[in-house]
C-alpha cells in the first residue's frame, strides 16, 4: 500500500472540496443573515488540511492507482469530506450559538451533530437533526446544507476524476470503486471524459429544474436547494415542513418529474440526449423502474382515497405519486405527513425504501437491477431442481450475466441484511422501539432520509444518543458505497503487503 499516493489524492480531494463551499460565502453576502465567518475558518481549516496532505508527493513512477489504494481512497474521501464539510455547521452552533448548557457537553453534541447532518448531506440520505427552529438557520448554512447534497449526488470522487489527470493521477480504478450499481456502464473511453460527460448531464438537469420551479413561483435560493435536493435523490429542505411548505401542485409535479429523472440511469439520459430516443423503452431495469412507480402510485391512491386522508382524486393522485417516486428514489421530500394514512399504504411505502432507484442514478436503496437479477437468481436455482442436468445462463437486456456478478449480488444481500440486523439491535440496545430502530436503519443504510415513528417525515434524528448518530452516519457512508467499498477494509489480508 503506498499511503503516500493515498494522502497526495486526499490532500487534492480536500482543497477541491473546500472551494465547494465559497457559493455559500456568496449566499451569506447577499442575504447578510451570517455564516461568512463560520464558513470562512472551514475553508481555512480545509484547505491547510489538503495542502499538508498533498505536500506528501508520490515517486513520479508510482502514479497509477492500484485497487486497493482505489479502495481506500474512496472510502477515505467519504469519511474526510464528511468529516470537514460539518465544519460549517459545528462552528456555527458551538461558538456563536452555545447551549444553555455546559459548554464541554454542548461540544459534543454539536460534534455528533455536525458530523450526522454532513453524512446525510454528502451521502444524499436526508435525514437530519434539524428541528423546526434550526431553519432559521443563515441562509448560508442552509445553502451549504444543500450543497452537500449537489456533491454527493454524483459522488464527489466521480465529479473530480477530470482532475485527477492535471495532478498526474490515474482514475479508472476510483471510477470502478464508487459508482454505484453492480455493474459500471462506462461511457468513454477515458475515464475523464466519462466524468465530464456525466457531469453534463447532471449539470444541465441541475439547470432545467432550477429554472422549471422559478417558473413555478420560487425564488432563486429556493429553486437551488430543492433543485440539489431533486437532481442529487437526497431531500434537504429549506422549509421545515420540506416541499409540503410551499403548497402548490406545480411545485410538486415539476420535483417528481426530475426525481423520475434522477432515479433513472444517467447513461440512458445521454444516450437519449444523442438521439437514442428508444434507448428507456429498451432498458429492461428502467421499465421494471416504472411499473414499480406505477402500480405503487395505483395502490397509494386507492388506500388514501379510501381512507380519507387527501380529499379530491386529482390530490390523491399528485400526493400518491409524489411519496411513491420521493421514497423509492430515496429524495425524501414530502408534501405531507405519510405517517397518518392508511396502515398497508405506509407499509407499501416503507417496502419502496429498500427497492431503490436505478444502477448508475444517484438514487440510493438495493437498485432495481439487483432486485431483477437477485429474482433471476433464485428462478434459475428453481429451475436447476426440476433439470438438474440443464446449463442456465442468465441474461439481462440480452447480454449473458456472469456468475461473478451473480456471487457478488448474493453477496451484497447477505452483507446488507447482516448490516441491517447489527444496526436495529444496536438502536433498540439504546432504547428505540421496534419501529424506529427498524426504519430509522433503513432510512441511513439505504440513504432514504424519512423513516417511520420517531424518525418519521416530519421528525428528526435529534433525539438519539451521540454514540447511535455517529453509528448511523457510518451506516449512510457505507450504504452510499454500496457496502464492500468499505467493508473490505475491514478484512486483515487488505493491510497485509
Amino acid at each position: 500500500m503506498r499511503y503516500n499516493l493515498v494522502l497526495f489524492v486526499l490532500g487534492w480531494l480536500l482543497v477541491f472540496f473546500s472551494m465547494s463551499m465559497i457559493p455559500s460565502l456568496i449566499v451569506a453576502a447577499w442575504f447578510g443573515t451570517g455564516g461568512g465567518v463560520s464558513l470562512t475558518i472551514a475553508i481555512v481549516i480545509t484547505v491547510s488540511a489538503g495542502a499538508a496532505m498533498r505536500s506528501i508527493q508520490p515517486n513520479s513512477e508510482e502514479k497509477d492507482i492500484l485497487p486497493r489504494e482505489g479502495f481506500l481512497i474512496v472510502s477515505g474521501g467519504w469519511i474526510l469530506c464528511s468529516l470537514f464539510g460539518s465544519l460549517p455547521f459545528l462552528i456555527e452552533s458551538v461558538f456563536w450559538k452555545p447551549d444553555g448548557v455546559s459548554f464541554f457537553y454542548a461540544a459534543i453534541v454539536a460534534i455528533a451533530d455536525s458530523i450526522f447532518e454532513s453524512a446525510s448531506g454528502l451521502t444524499t440520505t436526508g435525514a437530519s437533526v434539524f428541528s423546526a427552529s434550526d431553519f432559521n438557520n443563515p441562509h448560508a448554512i442552509l445553502f451549504w446544507r444543500s450543497t452537500t447534497h449537489w456533491l454527493g449526488g454524483m459522488g464527489i470522487i466521480v465529479l473530480s476524476l477530470a482532475i485527477l489527470p492535471l495532478i498526474g493521477a490515474g482514475g479508472m480504478q476510483l471510477f470502478k470503486t464508487e459508482a454505484p450499481g453492480p455493474v459500471t456502464d462506462r461511457l468513454k473511453p477515458r475515464i475523464a471524459d466519462t466524468a465530464m460527460t456525466l457531469s453534463k448531464v447532471y449539470v444541465l438537469l441541475t439547470v432545467l429544474e432550477t429554472g422549471a420551479l422559478m417558473l413555478c413561483g420560487m425564488n432563486l435560493y429556493d429553486a437551488l436547494c430543492h433543485t440539489f435536493g431533486t437532481v442529487a435523490t437526497g431531500g434537504f429542505s429549506t422549509h421545515p415542513q420540506s416541499v409540503g411548505g410551499f403548497d402548490s401542485a406545480f411545485i410538486n409535479l415539476v420535483i417528481t418529474f426530475f426525481m423520475i429523472v434522477a432515479g433513472a440511469n444517467f447513461a440512458l439520459h445521454y444516450r437519449f440526449m444523442k438521439g437514442e430516443f428508444s434507448v428507456y423503452l429498451k432498458n429492461g431495469e428502467f421499465r421494471i423502474y416504472i411499473i414499480f412507480l406505477g402500480v405503487s402510485t395505483l395502490v397509494l391512491t386507492i388506500l388514501v382515497g379510501l381512507n380519507g386522508n387527501v380529499v379530491g382524486f386529482w390530490s390523491c393522485i399528485e400526493h400518491s405519486l409524489f411519496q411513491a417516486v420521493s421514497i423509492m428514489t430515496t429524495t425524501g421530500f414530502c408534501t405531507t405527513d405519510f405517517e397518518t394514512w392508511h396502515p398497508m399504504a405506509c407499509m407499501l411505502l416503507f417496502l419502496l425504501m429498500f427497492v431503490g432507484g436505478c444502477a448508475g442514478s444517484t438514487g440510493g436503496g438495493i437498485k432495481v437491477i439487483r432486485i431483477i437479477l437477485l429474482a433471476k437468481i433464485a428462478y434459475r436455482e428453481i429451475y436447476r431442481l426440476l433439470y438438474p442436468a440443464a446449463v442456465v445462463v442468465m441474461k439481462q437486456d440480452d447480454q449473458a450475466i456472469s456468475e461473478r456478478v451473480a456471487a457478488g449480488i448474493t453477496g451484497f444481500f447477505i452483507l446488507v441484511g447482516a448490516m441491517f440486523i447489527v444496526s436495529t439491535l444496536l438502536l433498540s440496545a439504546f432504547g428505540a422501539d421496534f419501529e424506529t430502530a427498524f426504519s430509522a436503519t433503513a432510512a441511513c443504510l439505504f440513504n432514504i432520509g424519512p423513516g417511520l415513528s420517531q424518525v418519521g417525515p416530519y421528525d428528526n434524528f435529534a433525539g438519539f444518543p451521540v454514540c447511535i448518530k455517529l453509528w448511523l452516519s457510518f451506516c449512510m457512508i457505507v450504504g452510499r458505497l454500496e457496502l464492500y467499498s468499505v467493508l473490505i477494509l475491514t478484512a486483515p489480508s487488505f493491510w497485509r503487503r
